[in-house]
């Protein structure tokens, strides 16, 4: 979830707001055109995201770990926490 808002904060809604900009300013042609795109701030925001993009590709990991654990079995045990069994016998 972080790393989904750091990718939507550090570069989808500043290059959003900047084509937004760009396309009431010099029409919607510009602002999507790759001569737009190919800006240095642009390419800062780009590169920015790849924060966001590491954080939720490490977070999608290990989900797929934990997944893969209870699927196979080796991250389930018999053994019952202290604190399991006191919460279980109330």
């Amino acid at each position: 979830m972080i790393g989904l808002a750091l990718m939507v904060v550090l570069s989808l809604l500043p290059i959003g707001l900047m084509q937004t900009w760009a396309s009431v300013r010099h029409g919607m042609w510009y602002a999507r055109s790759a001569e737009f795109m190919a800006t240095d701030t642009v390419h800062t925001f780009v590169w920015l995201r790849i924060i966001g993009d590491t954080l939720f590709a490490i977070g999608a990991l290990c989900l797929g770990w934990f997944i893969l654990g209870l699927k196979t079995g080796w991250s389930l045990t018999d053994k019952r926490l202290p604190y399991a069994e006191s919460e279980a016998s109330k």
